[in-house]
């Protein structure tokens, strides 16, 4: 009896050993997975959003001013932005903000407004996006979202970069910010469906080495029965 007592103590300890040590190689891969991943997705905007914003001739936009919507300029700029993020289907959105000198941040251009003036900015909307810093930042390089944020316009992952005084012979000024969006929910699920691979694996390996355990630790026993 004692020794009946002492081997299942024997395997429940096994199993949870095994248990902890999976789990904890579990939480590992998981995090560093997960991490990886949103490292990516950030850098992959960034450089989508600093390539964007090479073709952007930053003098012309910032001449913008409420009730342009409608002019030849600032269709054109929409045209180009369109067509600019029609290269990656994650991209929901293009736009052009401007720095002002008490460090709010306004629209100049969104490429949405032409098709639908109620859901997107006018120019000189203030943005209430928190991705502030950011957007500072991104005077002088390419940056994105920390973490999804939600607007009145939807919940968004975003990248930002510099848009210079002009195409050719800049002076090095930076006179606007590009912006693009990804899909909150696209950039969770993407996020999402990695790191459950990473957990269902996991649980998995647990289920597998536990169910081992006392297979072998009841094999066992029955042998020593035998005898």
């Amino acid at each position: 009896m004692t020794s009946t007592c002492s081997k299942s103590t024997i395997l429940w300890v096994s199993a949870i050993v095994v248990i902890l040590i999976i789990g904890s190689l579990t939480a590992l891969a998981y995090t560093s997975s997960t991490s990886a991943i949103k490292t990516s997705i950030r850098t992959g905007l960034e450089s989508t959003a600093g390539v964007m914003a090479t073709q952007i001739n930053g003098s012309e936009v910032v001449l913008f001013k409420a009730g342009d919507e409608g002019s030849s300029k600032y269709l054109a700029v929409v045209k180009k932005l369109r067509t600019l993020r029609s290269m990656d289907d994650q991209i929901l959105n293009a736009y052009i903000l401007k720095v002002n000198p008490d460090r709010s941040v306004s629209f100049l251009v969104d490429d949405l407004y032409p098709d639908d003036p109620q859901g997107s900015a006018k120019i000189g909307e203030l943005s209430t996006a928190p991705d502030s810093m950011e957007i500072f930042s991104a005077l002088s390089r390419p940056t994105s979202s920390k973490e999804p944020y939600t607007t009145k316009y939807g919940s968004f992952m975003s990248a930002y970069a510099p848009i210079d005084d002009s195409l050719g012979d800049s002076n090095g000024n930076t006179t606007a910010v590009l912006a693009i969006d990804m899909s909150a929910t696209n950039y969770t699920n993407y996020m999402g469906g990695k790191g459950y691979f990473i957990l269902i694996t996991g649980l998995v390996s647990m289920v597998i080495a536990v169910g081992l355990i006392f297979w072998f630790g009841s094999k066992r026993g029955d042998g020593e029965k035998g005898e």
